[in-house]
């Protein structure tokens, strides 16, 4: 390859190569770069050597890729055979175990019969056997079927509280607050006086068992005060149990938490409750085809819901009339 010159010959500045040729900064002036044969054996040797280190880079790149894929195997597949030999080990370990107490079991077994024998004693006590053959039987029974009208009858506390927290739940859910009923007006009505429960079941199932309470609740329209209105609730207590402490051995506990059922047809939305009490007996409690029903007789309950405050004021008036 020939150079002609370095710097511009007409004003002696650097020359700058494009492409071919090169050109002066300053005064424009350009001069071609003369290659010959030697240039261009040399440009092709050049990228040869290129090629070929690019090509070495590669192969290079690929067994060391292949090395570390094959030392990664080797020690996984070490750590699994030392993990293989530790669980053989500790499976052997187990079962020397096992070997080992089931031996001396077997002699201390054989001992206690002797020394029984000796002394003259049974060594298998049939009475002790049958009672816990029995226990073991009235557990797999559900502890829901075991509780009966009578045990509730009995337990005058559980009654109380479960009383106590009906009578609690319907006063927090309706004292103060209105409902209304459309008939031929929109009227609106206000609890008034003391809820009564007037009847009470016990509904059993494997799964579940409830304390049924029906109650009768009064209302009076806030625009009419001789309109009184009786509607018809059935609340509920669930999973009444024996207790299983020495405080509650023998006596009934529950959650003693408050639920309503009313059952398909026995609710009238506008008072959040039934407005036929025939219709609440039928629905809440004949209703419930997956439990077994009976009566709680409960002092002080009577057989029919209580009069209306309505129709006791009424008979109030007609007795001073009669005065």
């Amino acid at each position: 390859m020939k150079l002609q010159s370095l710097n511009c010959p007409n004003c002696g500045s650097p020359l700058k190569t494009e492409g071919n040729m090169q050109v002066c900064e300053s005064c424009g002036s350009s001069f071609k770069i003369d290659y010959d044969d030697s240039d261009v054996a040399y440009e092709r040797l050049s990228k040869e050597d290129e090629l070929a280190r690019q090509r070495f880079e590669h192969e290079k790149e690929m067994l060391e890729t292949e090395y570390r894929l094959k030392e990664e195997a080797r020690i996984k597949q070490a750590k699994y055979e030392k993990s293989e030999q530790r669980k053989k080990k500790t499976a052997g370990a187990i079962k020397a175990l096992i070997v080992y107490v089931l031996f001396f079991g077997f002699w201390i077994g054989i001992g206690f019969i002797a020394y029984k024998a000796i002394k003259g004693e049974s060594v298998f006590n049939i009475d002790k056997l049958a009672e816990m053959a029995e226990t073991t039987t009235e557990t797999t029974v559900s502890p829901y079927l075991l509780v009966t009208p009578a045990d509730i009858e009995a337990d005058k506390d559980f009654m109380d509280n479960a009383i106590a927290s009906v009578l609690s739940e319907v006063h927090t859910s309706r004292d103060g607050k209105t409902v209304t009923a459309w008939e031929e007006n929109l009227n609106y009505f206000t609890m008034v006086g003391e809820p009564e429960i007037y009847d009470c079941y016990l509904l059993t199932s494997e799964d579940e068992n409830r304390l049924v309470f029906l109650v009768a609740i009064t209302y009076l329209n806030n625009d009419d005060e001789d309109d009184y209105r009786v509607v018809y609730d059935a609340l509920y207590l669930r999973n009444i149990t024996f207790g299983n402490t020495m405080a509650t051995k023998d006596k009934l506990v529950c959650d003693y938490s408050v639920r309503d059922e009313r059952g398909e047809g026995a609710t009238d939305w506008s008072w959040v409750a039934a407005t036929d009490s025939d219709q609440l007996y039928r629905s809440a409690i004949l209703g419930m085809t997956d439990f077994e029903n009976a009566k709680v007789n409960l002092p002080e309950i009577k057989d029919v819901p209580v009069e209306t405050v309505a129709e006791t004021e009424a008979e109030e008036d007609y007795e001073e009339e009669e005065d």
